[in-house]
């Protein structure tokens, strides 16, 4: 998994958000690390008021659904890799869809294009975009 195009830090490109749903963040960060055969996500973001946020969830592209780790928030998590540039998750609540991603590399790996997409609370879909850049670490 170590040669795996999506590893590394990615940094958000606020100018290229587009948001249905929410206010797109001001910025954000995205890691994936890998952990044995599965991925470490962490990710970072400055909301549209300013406040900063966290989150980490651990999946395998696998296509398996696995208990997602903070059920309050979703029963399972199901991370299936396409192809080499490809990374599709969906996760569930109540035995319901709620939501699904996908990441989606170019060609040359220095950006991935994350699309989300699920339902609001009242039952309207919604479709969300952000561009992230391949962060390269000086040293």
């Amino acid at each position: 998994m170590t040669d795996d195009a999506f590893l590394g830090h990615w940094e958000m490109d606020p100018a290229e958000n587009r948001y249905e749903a929410g206010q797109p963040p001001r910025s954000g960060s995205y890691t994936i690390e890998p952990e044995g055969d599965a991925y470490l996500f962490t990710m970072a973001w400055i909301n549209a008021e300013g406040q900063p946020f966290e989150m980490e969830y651990r999946t395998t592209p696998n296509g398996i659904a696995y208990p997602y780790e903070n059920p309050a928030v979703a029963d399972t998590v199901r991370t299936t890799r396409v192809d080499t540039y490809t990374l599709d998750t969906e996760t569930t609540k109540d035995g319901k869809v709620i939501a699904t991603g996908r990441r989606v590399l170019s060609p040359d790996g220095q950006s991935m294009t994350i699309t989300q997409s699920g339902s609001g609370p009242d039952g309207t879909a919604f479709t969300n975009l952000s561009v992230y850049r391949r962060k390269i670490s000086a040293g």
